[in-house]
């Protein structure tokens, strides 16, 4: 580690070839982002800038360049290599949403304001909740409340109804997405929670309230956000073991 320069570089070797040691490589990445967001460290990883991080050599041997680790508190090398050790541990492969979630996640412990670390927090959670298709049966009811729409009514608020009706029937809301989900994985009361953090996301993006007010609502983001994609990762792991697909006992038309 240069600790002037505040960065790290991993080496390990005993790979059989390239693609193993680079894939070794992209999972400890992906343990790190993890481990440091639950002690609210910010990691800088070259793979997402021009430079590429991980480097393979002949004979399986990789290293990881350059986590960053700018912190506004330096960690001693004793905390250093316990956030390294619990990355080697907890190293695993994530789904595409779940790196998305913990790399927004990652960004917002870098120094912004409150406003943008809110931001990012919300659309880590937005990016573990993917909209679902709607049933065939919630298709159904949408076409009959397209068809109720006089004909006498004005073409331009006509066509803003319909388009904003093809968009419900094509997949759940957004709202709808988040609030299964989050009921789903760590309970009721944070979906009511994360509910009233994008009400408050929605009025400062539209209308421009809240500025200057919205600390204690990136905390709260924060945590809602890390508590669903551990979670959420929890269940990835089961379903891997298990050999199948874990269903959403809510199916979207059930989805409030």
């Amino acid at each position: 580690m240069n600790r002037h320069d505040s960065w790290l570089a991993v080496e390990s070797c005993g790979y059989a070839d390239f693609g193993e040691a680079e894939a070794s490589g992209a999972r400890l990445q992906e343990g790190l982002l993890i481990v440091a967001a639950k002690q609210k460290v910010g990691v800088e990883l070259y793979l997402r800038g021009a430079a590429k991080a991980i480097h393979v050599y002949p004979g399986g041997q990789f290293e990881l360049r350059d986590p960053g680790l700018p912190l506004p508190t330096p960690l001693s090398d004793h905390e250093l290599k316990e956030i390294m050790g619990a990355a080697v541990d907890s190293a695993t492969s994530l789904t595409a949403n779940q790196r998305v979630a913990a790399e927004l996640l990652n960004d917002s412990f870098f120094k912004m304001s409150p406003e943008a670390s809110f931001l990012l927090r919300v659309s880590a959670v937005e990016a573990l909740c993917p909209q679902a298709d709607q049933t065939d049966a919630f298709r159904t009811i949408v076409d009959g409340v397209l068809t109720s729409i006089t004909r006498d009514a004005p073409s331009s608020d006509r066509d803003q109804i319909e388009q904003a009706l093809k968009r419900l029937a094509a997949r759940q809301s957004v709202p709808s997405a988040y609030t299964s989900k989050i009921k789903r994985l760590i309970g009721d009361d944070k979906a009511k929670k994360f509910d009233a953090l994008y009400v408050r996301r929605s009025n400062f993006l539209h209308d421009g309230s809240g500025r200057g007010t919205l600390g204690d609502a990136a905390d709260a983001a924060l945590e809602i956000g890390l508590e669903l994609l551990l979670a959420d990762i929890a269940q990835s792991a089961r379903t891997t073991a298990g050999g199948g697909v874990e269903a959403d006992k809510y199916g979207p038309s059930q989805k409030p």
